[in-house]
């Protein structure tokens, strides 16, 4: 189980793409949006990954409120692996193997807020040369992040109330998918 999660954050260290976000280089980054001003959301979910023919799953535990962010990872077994939180300035983890500890959790929360942030909120994070926009497809809601005109990131979502859909997110530069099923 802990080597999904390596691979899962691994992935993204190395090709830092899992957001236009970019540690090395700031000007092409933004940082993590504010958080939401809305009623606070409790969320359980499955999490499936897809990345280079290998599929991994966790269980993730998620808090949203206008205090703070809190995403707890599971193995599908119930054990813990990783708890996160962000109070809107700064991250802390929690990493309950040693290995864990090389895991960016910044990726796995920007992941989040862009499924779920209001598209207003995120735009106002967008650095020069990157668009998000949001539309209805065939019946389906979508949310798009465009870099220089070229789609970067996709998520695609089962129904327009986007805090009860299954959702497919899809980084399209280094074929990274993640499932999103909500219980």
């Amino acid at each position: 189980m802990l080597r999904w999660l390596v691979l899962y954050f691994s992935i993204f260290t190395l090709v830092g793409c899992i957001s236009p976000r970019v540690e090395k280089d700031k000007s092409e980054g933004w940082s993590l949006a504010p958080l939401l001003a809305e009623q606070p959301r409790q969320m359980n979910q499955h999490l499936r990954i897809v990345y280079q023919n290998n599929v991994y799953e966790v269980i993730a535990a998620t808090l949203l409120s206008s205090e703070n962010m809190r995403v707890s990872l599971l193995s599908p077994e119930g054990m813990s692996l990783l708890d996160i939180a962000y109070d809107g300035n700064e991250i802390s983890t929690h990493h309950y193997m040693r290995r864990a500890a090389s895991l960016p959790p910044e990726k796995l929360l920007a992941d989040i807020q862009f499924v779920y942030w209001p598209v207003t909120q995120l735009q106002k994070q967008l650095p020069v040369g990157w668009k998000l926009q949001e539309s209805v497809i065939e019946g389906n809601y979508i949310r798009q992040l465009f870099h220089n005109g070229e789609i970067s990131t996709e998520a695609r979502y089962s129904t327009n109330d986007i805090w009860e859909a299954q959702v497919e997110l899809e980084h399209k530069r280094i074929g990274y998918r993640l499932s999103i099923r909500n219980f």
